[in-house]
């Protein structure tokens, strides 16, 4: 056997991979070759000194999220009694005003009964899109605007018919409920986790 096949055949065999001549021609071709024997030595110690060793990874799971969270990128923990008593709160409110409005909306009579049918009715439509704000605070985000939006037109034409003289700081006082309920849907909004959007 020449000294090249025993070679390939010691490295196949260092490598763990399927023997290319049988063992006992290439054990018996060792015991009378030196030249064999020191190969061996020195490619058992490139072997070793190649071999990957474990290397310790540190865990930076906690530094990682701490980084994403300052930059925004994932929302921050919630504090579970301030996220409850949003949504408690929003609820409350809204079946506050519910309890205020259905009255009006049955009871309204004399020349303005149309229009305060109307008002009542739009209280009550805002009082469930609250509702299910407090049910479901992912969707705070979309009725967010809109009672913002509500409670800057409330304050504008308020403003306006109390400097007119037309009504009494004491009649648009009632729209204060809706400034309170448009604080609380925009920190739940704030809290709550945008929703995935569809492919």
């Amino acid at each position: 056997m020449r000294c090249d096949d025993v070679h390939e055949a010691l490295s196949a065999r260092l490598d763990g991979e399927a023997a290319t001549q049988p063992d006992a021609l290439i054990d018996a071709h060792l015991a009378g070759c030196a030249a064999c024997r020191a190969w061996l030595v020195r490619a058992e110690g490139v072997t070793r000194s190649v071999r990957l060793q474990p290397v310790e990874v540190p865990d930076l799971t906690e530094r990682i999220l701490a980084a994403a969270h300052a930059e925004g990128a994932l929302p921050g923990p919630r504090k579970p009694l301030t996220w409850a008593g949003l949504r408690w709160a929003l609820g409350l409110l809204a079946v506050v005003q519910l309890m205020l409005a259905v009255p009006d909306l049955l009871g309204v009579l004399g020349h303005d009964a149309h229009a305060g049918r109307e008002v009542a009715a739009f209280d009550i439509a805002l009082a469930v899109g609250l509702l299910i704000a407090a049910c479901y605070p992912e969707y705070a985000r979309i009725f967010a605007p809109v009672l913002v939006t509500l409670v800057v037109c409330f304050a504008a034409i308020s403003a306006v018919d109390v400097m007119q003289g037309v009504v009494s700081p004491g009649r648009v006082a009632v729209h204060a409920i809706s400034a309170v309920q448009a604080v609380l849907l925009w920190l739940l909004a704030r809290r709550s986790d945008p929703r995935p959007v569809p492919a």
